[in-house]
C-alpha cells in the first residue's frame, strides 16, 4: 500500500462513509432490492457449494453478478438510480472478461492469504477497483488488474481503513437482530464506491453499449 498521486479529491475514511450514508438515504429502496437479489443468488451458491455444479455456478453466474452488484452501487454513488438489472449488465457486454477478472482476482487474493495473510490483504486492497474498471470502463480483465494496482497507489491505506471500519458495523448489525448486517454491508459497498467516484471521473463512454 504505497504512496502516490492521482487526479481528484480523495476523501478520508469517514468522509467516504458519510458520502455513502447520504447515497443510502437517497436510494435506500433501490439498493435494498439490488442487495436482496444479490444475496439470494449468493445463497444459491452456498447451497450448491459441495457440488461441481456449485463451482460452475459460482464462477459463471455469481462472479459476474457480483461485478454487476458493485457497479449498481457505483451508479448510486455517481448520483444515478441503481436497478436490479445492473446485477446482470455484464451478461450483455463483456461477460467473459468479467468471468476472467473475477477468477484472477480470487486466485491472486487466495494465494496472497496463503502466503502469511499480509500479501492477501495487500492484494485485496490493490485489486479493489477491478470490478469498476471491467464494468464501467469496459477494460479487459488483465488490463483491469494492472490498472487497479496502479490506480490504487497512494489510496491503499484509506481503502484498507474503509474495509476495517466495516467490521464493527457488521458486528453491530449482528447485535441488531442480524438484519442490521444488510444495511451495514450496503454502507460498506457505498463507502467504497463513493471513494472511487470521488477520485475517478465517470468515463464518457460508460453507457454499456454493444459488446466490442
Amino acid at each position: 500500500m504505497t504512496n502516490g498521486t492521482m487526479a481528484g479529491a480523495a476523501p478520508t475514511v469517514m468522509e467516504a462513509y458519510r458520502a455513502g450514508w447520504e447515497v443510502l438515504k437517497r436510494f435506500a429502496l433501490e439498493l435494498l432490492a439490488v442487495s436482496v437479489v444479490w444475496g439470494l443468488l449468493g445463497a444459491v451458491s452456498g447451497y450448491l457449494s459441495e457440488s461441481l455444479f456449485g463451482l460452475v455456478y459460482h464462477v459463471l453466474v455469481l462472479g459476474p453478478v457480483s461485478l454487476g452488484g458493485m457497479y449498481a452501487f457505483l451508479r448510486a454513488a455517481r448520483g444515478e438510480r441503481p436497478e436490479v438489472a445492473d446485477l446482470f449488465v455484464v451478461f450483455r457486454t463483456d461477460y467473459w472478461q468479467a468471468v476472467l477478472a473475477n477468477v484472477l482476482v480470487g486466485a491472486i487474493v487466495s494465494i496472497g492469504f496463503v502466503l502469511l495473510v499480509v500479501p492477501g490483504i495487500i492484494a485485496t486492497v490493490r485489486l479493489a477497483w477491478v470490478a469498476y474498471l471491467v464494468v464501467e470502463e469496459r477494460k479487459p480483465a488483465l488490463e483491469a488488474l494492472r490498472e487497479s494496482w496502479e490506480r490504487t497507489r497512494g489510496h491503499g491505506w484509506t481503502l484498507f481503513g474503509i474495509g476495517l471500519l466495516a467490521i464493527p458495523l457488521v458486528l453491530l448489525g449482528l447485535v441488531l437482530l442480524v438484519v442490521g448486517v444488510i444495511p451495514a454491508l450496503m454502507l460498506l459497498q457505498l463507502a467504497m464506491a463513493s471513494y472511487y467516484a470521488a477520485v475517478v471521473p465517470r468515463p464518457l463512454f460508460a453507457d454499456l453499449g454493444p459488446t466490442r
